[in-house]
């Protein structure tokens, strides 16, 4: 890692703090001056100053990188949780993690393996062909001439978690549904803290090979004798991500049948496993010519209860039969009881966003293509975030929400027309 990134707990905390105090000072100042300004005045003075903080908030991201970025991404994918203006704002950092050199790399291996990476492979490629918030991909070969890749944990990754979560819970502070992101926050910690631990993740993508029975689907190898803590070795599946792969012009049926297939394997892990695979990056992706899809970077896996995942569909078959009873007893069910469960906070506020949520399940088909859908959601979405009024929020719903609507863009980006009527 180069030296311009604060590794230090001290360094970290320095510019979480200067970026904390950045931002309660202009909550400060525009709680002060509100009094005086009109309605009209004080939404726009809050506007620009949500624009302010998130420049705060993304400056000092890039000066740290690791978790700190890792957890703010994973937060920004969340749904109505952050002003749009700071979802904007970490939009721009992802990707953005320099790589290890190579003294570095080579102690890692030494550390985790007790061999250098000539050692441990017949061939490694120096040079990853892949990087991101907390570790890096290098391909490689075994000795019987499989073509494996190899992933590397940055350093000190897992002892900065903490201190980064206190970098986010600051900035939080202040901020519309402080309550409710401090819960989020809480939940991504926990699924962190399982992430930088790649035995863990080990384990998750051997659970996931051995039980996914989805036509289509695949998911790699992985080789526990070249697996540790901080280094894990899986089959390299040659593939294109998203990107390379609508460059290749495939014909909206393969598009399509791709969606679908990413769509069914999303239903049938939340309905039959009861556990998803709850990291919808484009990267995590590799399509083939065949029309198969193979998952990779098991990382961030979340497992839902009994009681999430059968007041969860009734939650949503609430807002498609527009069936306000429903929907509330749902929300009591997940522990998300509203302060005010009244018919008029129903119509004013949870009916257009339900309306939003249950239009792709209406037809037969939705046409992501053509619906710019995800776009047409953002003022239910913060009409919803203005009056929301829950004293817990329902810690699945993070990784529920954040992966379906993760989905939804990526469904945008493919301009696809998708089936989903029937799943709840």
């Amino acid at each position: 890692m180069t030296d311009s990134i604060p590794n230090g707990k001290l360094a970290r905390t320095g510019v979480a703090g200067l970026a904390a105090a950045r931002v309660g000072v202009g909550e400060l100042k525009h709680k002060i001056k509100r009094p005086f300004l009109s309605k009209a005045a004080q939404e726009k003075d809050k506007d620009l100053l949500d624009e302010k903080n998130a420049k705060v908030l993304f400056s000092a991201l890039t000066q740290l990188r690791g978790t700190a970025l890792k957890i703010a991404q994973m937060l920004g994918m969340e749904q109505g949780m952050l002003p749009e203006s700071y979802q904007k704002e970490l939009s721009r950092s992802f990707h953005k993690v320099p790589p290890l050199n190579r003294v570095l790399l080579r102690k890692a291996f030494i550390a985790e393996l007790q061999r250098t990476p000539e050692q441990a492979f017949s061939r490694f490629e120096s040079d990853a062909f892949a990087a991101a918030s907390l570790g890096q991909v290098h391909k490689a070969t075994l000795e019987d001439g499989t073509n494996v890749a190899v992933k590397v944990q940055y350093p000190s990754i897992g002892t900065s978690i903490k201190s980064d979560m206190t970098i986010m819970r600051g900035v939080a502070r202040g901020l519309a549904n402080t309550h409710l992101i401090l819960q989020s926050l809480d939940e991504i910690e926990a699924r962190l803290m399982e992430e930088v631990d790649y035995r863990i993740e080990a384990e998750n993508t051997r659970w996931f090979k051995q039980n996914i029975n989805l036509e289509g689907i695949n998911v790699p190898t992985v080789y526990d004798e070249l697996s540790t803590e901080h280094i894990i070795t899986s089959e390299f599946v040659e593939g294109l991500h998203l990107n390379d792969w609508l460059a290749t012009n495939p014909s909206q049926a393969q598009r399509n049948q791709a969606a679908q297939l990413l769509y069914d394997f999303f239903m049938y892990s939340f309905k039959t496993l009861k556990q998803i695979h709850s990291d919808p990056n484009p990267g995590n992706f590799l399509f083939h010519e065949d029309g198969t899809i193979t998952l990779i970077d098991f990382g961030c896996i979340r497992k839902f209860s009994d009681r999430f995942s059968n007041e969860f569909p009734k939650c949503m078959r609430g807002y498609i039969e527009d069936d306000a009873e429903a929907v509330f007893d749902a929300y009591r069910g997940m522990g998300m009881a509203h302060a005010e469960s009244t018919d008029k906070f129903y119509q004013d506020v949870l009916r257009p966003f339900g309306q939003w949520v249950a239009l792709p399940y209406l037809s037969e088909s939705f046409d992501f293509g053509h619906s710019d859908y995800t776009q047409q959601g953002k003022p239910a979405i913060m009409n919803l975030q203005k009056h929301i009024d829950v004293d817990q929020f329902a810690e699945e719903m993070v990784f529920h929400n954040r992966t379906l609507h993760g989905l939804y863009q990526i469904f945008e980006k493919m301009g696809v027309v998708v089936t989903l009527k029937g799943s709840f």
